[in-house]
């Protein structure tokens, strides 16, 4: 998320300077981080489940049930990791002033 943020900058920078709002541009960036998170969760919970069924049958003498909680507990904490690694590069790209990010390249 910090490496494609910073190669943003530019882009960030043209928004800036055609007038757009810090908070937008903001929020642009972290509903991109958000949308990675939330397709990377539902892959991997998908494949959990797949995984944990396919370890019950070929080892039948198991627990049995599906660990919830674990799965309850990794979800929000990778959302909430996924957010703030695109925060923070984010708002950092917003400090830039608009005609410097433009000379960049």
């Amino acid at each position: 998320m910090a490496y494609a943020a910073s190669r943003r900058t530019k882009e960030i920078g043209i928004r800036m300077a055609l007038g757009a709002d810090r908070a937008a541009v903001l929020l642009m960036v972290l509903r991109q981080g958000l949308a990675l998170a939330v397709g990377g969760l539902a892959a991997g919970l998908v494949s959990s489940a797949g995984g944990g069924l396919l370890l019950q049958r070929a080892f039948p003498g198991g627990a049995g049930r599906s660990d919830i909680a674990s799965l309850a507990i990794v979800a929000p904490a990778v959302l909430v990791v996924t957010m703030l690694a695109a925060y923070v590069p984010a708002r950092r790209a917003l400090n830039i002033d608009p005609m410097i990010a433009l000379r960049c390249e």
